[in-house]
């Protein structure tokens, strides 16, 4: 291998005699005119030169926020159709997030939401020394036994003792200004408006029946369900049969009242669903820091889902399940009865062009009264004993024949009307083998009414006889 200290020499002479070559070159090209930019702000001489017109003067004229709107859209429940816009001031739900304010409000809401009654009042309570049950009597004398001195057993340091420092019920609400508490509220529904999660209805969120499948079909389909979080709901009055059954599915959501929300409601779920009224409730009790008027703004109490109480019978059915458990029972059978009369008389009015829309309210009307009187029927067969009928004795063989006579007629009665119900579907029905199967079904439910007729008629000769014999034992 060759060494470097020979090729090192080389390229050293090499590499200047290319430099020299260069500065010869150099020395005998002629000078050039620079295109360097000057540091000067005059324009190039290769530059073409254009008057520009000035920028614009900038905006400077601010808008109040009491003199901005935003737009909403309100739509339909329950299919959340869009119905249309509506304005809102800015100040109402356009407030930028004050997290101070909402921590405030939160807090503040905590504190009075304390203890059992959620009155703000604690229900720790310790005994203290003069409380405790016991004697006071000293324990040893005070000198003489070479111990310490000691008092009653009820002392804080003995066993069984009271306690020296222990807590007691005190209030443990805390203080915030109506204004701030106002702001708090409408500053979490603008929080809610601007992340697109405030949903304004504009007629009665309320459902049909209480069905849990039905509030969980009808969340899925608007996304509102479990694997997009929990909803809450917010009415103007209480809606019984969507928190019936919502009730049932704790996973979707909940239902309140507009009066019934707090600021902690509003940003613990994932959306707020809300009826336009509410809504305006809500913004006009809290606005104490925006205006000053003393006079309190006209709410809206009641909201009736006019949709619903078309349907005949519903507003019957909502009294029903808003009774007592106990007392529901006992009105079932009298509102059954009750709609299926105002249902006969809504298809006795239709025309005769609605011949499907007749046949089903009929159907109905006829399915309701069969109920009721089973319903009837059962609740006199559940005091009643067959053999007292037999009875020899006529103070228990006279109401016992009574009796069983009332509940054969409730039963020939419902059997009935459970025929003219499966005879009104079979007339509208245009498969025959379905027509046929109704038609025998309702001929074997006349039959058994025929039946009940005989017993009747049975138990009513039997009563007439024992009576008969009755009469001659006292003449």
């Amino acid at each position: 291998m060759a060494s470097t200290r020979i090729s090192a020499p080389v390229r050293g002479v090499t590499l200047q005699l290319s430099r020299l070559s260069l500065r010869s070159h150099a020395s005998h090209t002629p000078a050039r005119a620079s295109f360097v930019r000057s540091i000067s702000t005059s324009p190039s001489s290769y530059a073409a030169v254009s008057s520009l017109p000035p920028p614009p003067a900038p905006n400077t004229t601010v808008v109040p926020i009491e003199e901005r709107t935003v737009t909403a859209t309100v739509h339909h429940f329950p299919s959340l159709e869009p119905l249309r816009l509506e304005t809102f001031p800015a100040n109402h739900l356009a407030l930028p997030t004050r997290r101070d304010i909402l921590h405030r409000a939160v807090i503040y809401e905590a504190d009075r939401s304390r203890g059992p009654q959620r009155d703000g009042w604690g229900s720790a309570s310790a005994k203290y020394r003069s409380e405790v049950h016991g004697s006071a009597r000293k324990i040893r004398p005070q000198k003489g036994t070479g111990h310490a001195r000691q008092g009653d057993k009820k002392a804080p340091h003995m066993r069984g003792g009271g306690a020296a420092h222990g807590p007691k019920p005190r209030d443990f609400s805390s203080g915030l200004q109506r204004k701030v508490y106002d702001l708090a509220f409408r500053t979490a529904l603008s929080y809610r408006f601007r992340k697109g999660e405030l949903l304004i209805v504009d007629n009665a969120m309320e459902i049909e029946f209480p069905s849990p499948r039905f509030a969980q079909h009808l969340f899925n389909e608007n996304s509102w369900g479990k694997k997009h979080g929990r909803s809450v709901l917010v009415t103007v009055e209480d809606r019984p049969f969507l928190q019936r059954a919502l009730q049932d599915v704790p996973a979707l959501g909940w239902t309140a009242p507009w009066d019934d929300v707090d600021v902690k409601d509003l940003l613990s779920t994932q959306r707020i669903i809300i009826e336009h009224q509410a809504l305006r409730n809500i913004l006009l009790s809290h606005q104490t820091d925006i205006t000053r008027s003393t006079f309190r703004p006209k709410l809206v109490d009641t909201l009736e889902p006019t949709e619903l109480t078309d349907n005949v019978g519903w507003t019957e059915f909502r009294e029903l399940e808003l009774a007592d458990p106990e007392e529901r029972e006992a009105i079932k059978p009298g509102i059954y009865w009750q709609v299926g009369e105002l249902r006969l008389a809504e298809a006795a009015e239709l025309p005769d062009t609605h011949v499907d829309l007749c046949a089903e309210l009929q159907h109905s009307a006829y399915n309701l009264k069969a109920e009721a009187r089973r319903m009837e029927a059962e609740a006199l067969e559940a005091g009643h004993e067959k053999e007292d009928e037999k009875s020899a004795d006529p103070d228990v063989a006279i109401p016992a024949l009574q009796k069983g006579i009332q509940i054969a007629r409730l039963r020939a009665e419902q059997a009935d009307f459970a025929a003219e119900a499966i005879e009104c579907s079979s007339a509208v029905e245009e498969d025959a083998e379905l027509k046929a199967a109704a038609i025998q079904e309702a001929e074997e439910l006349r039959g058994d009414a025929s039946k009940w007729d005989e017993v009747v008629v049975e138990l009513q000769s039997e009563l007439e006889a024992f009576s008969g014999e009755q009469q001659e034992l006292v003449e």
